[in-house]
């Protein structure tokens, strides 16, 4: 019984990694008070994120706060920003872990679309 548990576990980390794809925009998290915090996506699933922040930035939202999520993805002048409302679940000193609200419809963008040096150097050059 106890090595289905580990079994179950190893799958379930498996699967979660499977559909997470490490990811370069910049995000912006707004709480219902206004308050914005702003980073770089790590990585991102079909139903879930995380976002980097600087330090200081990591007190700034609560756990089960809820944020509306701003991505921009740039490649050279071209930008395009993507918005869906998010959970935090998971606070460390890198950044938060949020949930989606809903599976995020435009999924396609990142796996259609996966970084490339030239897409990363343009990222990069813009900061």
């Amino acid at each position: 019984m106890e090595n289905a548990v580990i079994m179950t576990g190893v799958v379930n980390k498996c699967r979660r990694e499977r559909l997470r794809l490490h990811y370069l925009a910049a995000v912006e998290l707004t709480t219902a008070h206004g308050k914005v915090v702003r980073g770089n996506l790590r990585d991102i699933g079909i139903e879930s994120m995380f976002a980097k922040v600087e330090k200081r930035s990591v007190g700034l939202l609560l756990l089960g706060e809820n944020v509306d999520v701003a991505l921009s993805v740039s490649q050279g002048k071209s930008r395009l920003t993507i918005g869906f409302p998010g959970k935090v679940i998971r606070a460390d000193d890198e950044g938060f872990a949020l949930i989606f609200t809903e599976k995020l419809k435009w999924w396609p963008i990142f796996s259609v679309f996966p970084m490339n040096e030239q897409f990363l150097f343009d990222i990069v050059a813009d900061a």
